[in-house]
Parts: structure tokens; C-alpha cells; sequence
């Protein structure tokens, strides 16, 4: 079982946990340093103190998976630069290649400017065409969808938390349940998270009237979006 760095509390359970009297917000929070620590669940004598137990655990053992997997999938990747660096010994070539392309695109640009200075019959047409092929020099790292957002191709939905984290910046209405909108995005799959990424970049208005993140991914509103959402 792989140890976790910080022990989580769920906000809006420990939030009513503290209302409770002293000795029985101690238990509780004993027994779920006892499960982090030593693995070892702990079978409470209150309902309700079992109850926030149990979300506690939960959503501890939701963060130590995503840890894991993280961490397998960073030594399997690991693993396989090793190989290729040892099966690809020729590093100049790849810098040769890298010089070959960069200075094939200048010459081209070179090419694109010549032509509209030396040309005596060069018009606005011309001019707006050099433009736009400049244009497409400059933004080939991104791609368009058909409402004209403009979204990095470096977005990743199978890695969860860089890729969750990028959700948060763009959706901007977290809330308080950051945690339990982390294992809704742990359960979806790899197209399901792509799908919702690009759907938030495509969403405008007041942030008033959307749902909370955690209730935007638990009921999947970006399938139910026929149209861009303009709230």
C-alpha cells in the first residue's frame, strides 16, 4: 500500500465531524490517521462517526490509486526512455534533422517575402495570402474546433491529476468539493475527459449559473450540450 505524504479531510464532513463533542471528533480522527498509517481500519461505536468514517477512507483510498497509478505510469515511461536511449545511440542525427527543419521553414518564409516585395502587381489578395500561410507557420503547435477555440494539443486525458488540474483553471467554479470532483474525474474514461475538457473551453457566461465542478462531472452535463453553452 503506498504511503500518502498528507492525510486529506473532505471539507464538508469534517466541517460537521466538528460539531460534534471533542472526544468523539478525536476517535475520528485517530482512526483515520490508523488507516493511513498502518492500513488498519477501524470499526467505530457511533453511527454517525462510522458513516464520515467510511467518506474519509474512501476518498483517502480514491487519492492513494491515482498516486499509484501516477507512479507506475512515470516508471514505465522511465523505463522505456532507458531502452530507446540504449537502442539509439545516433543523438547527432536527431539534431541534424532538428537544424534540416528549422532551416527549411526560415528558407520558406524567406520565399513567402520575397515574392510579395519583388512582385509589381502585388495586391491586398496577395498580401492577406502571405499573411495567413505566416500565420499557419506560427500556430502549428494548436488546433481549431468549429466554434474557433483555440486548445493546446499537449492535453493529456488518461494522465488524472496534471489533466485535472488543467480543468480547474479553465472551469474556474470549484467549490468546495475539489475532492469529490477528483474521484468523479478518476472514474471517468480517457475520451469521457478529453470530451469535458473541451466542452469547458468552449463554455461562457456568468459563473453564477453553472453547476458546482463536482456536479458538472458527476452528471456528465457536457452530453447533454447539443449547441456551444452560452448561460
Amino acid at each position: 500500500m503506498k504511503s500518502l505524504e498528507r492525510i486529506p479531510f473532505l471539507a464538508n464532513v469534517l466541517i460537521v465531524t466538528c460539531s460534534r463533542p471533542n472526544a468523539e471528533v478525536g476517535k475520528l480522527v485517530k482512526a483515520v490517521v490508523t488507516y493511513v498509517t498502518e492500513g488498519t481500519r477501524t470499526v467505530l461505536d457511533d453511527l454517525r462517526l462510522q458513516a464520515y468514517y467510511d467518506l474519509l477512507q474512501q476518498d483517502i483510498d480514491s487519492m492513494r490509486a491515482a498516486a499509484e497509478a501516477k507512479s507506475k505510469k512515470c516508471s514505465e515511461s522511465a523505463k522505456c526512455r532507458a531502452v530507446r536511449n540504449a537502442s539509439s545511440p545516433v543523438i547527432p542525427t536527431k539534431k541534424a534533422n532538428a537544424a534540416n527543419v528549422a532551416n527549411a521553414t526560415t528558407a520558406k518564409s524567406k520565399a513567402i517575402t520575397e515574392t510579395v516585395v519583388s512582385s509589381p502587381v502585388a495586391d491586398t489578395t496577395n498580401v492577406a495570402a502571405v499573411s495567413q500561410d505566416s500565420g499557419q507557420l506560427n500556430d502549428s503547435s494548436y488546433s481549431k474546433d468549429s466554434n474557433g477555440t483555440v486548445a493546446s494539443n499537449d492535453f493529456n486525458g488518461s494522465d488524472v491529476t496534471p489533466s485535472f488540474d488543467r480543468l480547474k483553471v479553465i472551469y474556474k467554479k470549484v467549490g468546495d468539493n475539489e475532492s469529490q470532483a477528483f474521484g468523479v474525474w478518476q472514474q471517468l474514461s480517457e475520451s469521457e475527459r478529453t470530451a469535458a475538457f473541451a466542452h469547458t473551453q468552449r463554455m461562457q457566461g456568468d459563473l453564477s449559473s453553472r453547476s458546482y465542478l463536482y456536479v458538472y462531472l458527476r452528471d456528465k452535463e457536457w452530453t447533454k450540450a447539443t449547441s456551444p453553452v452560452t448561460q
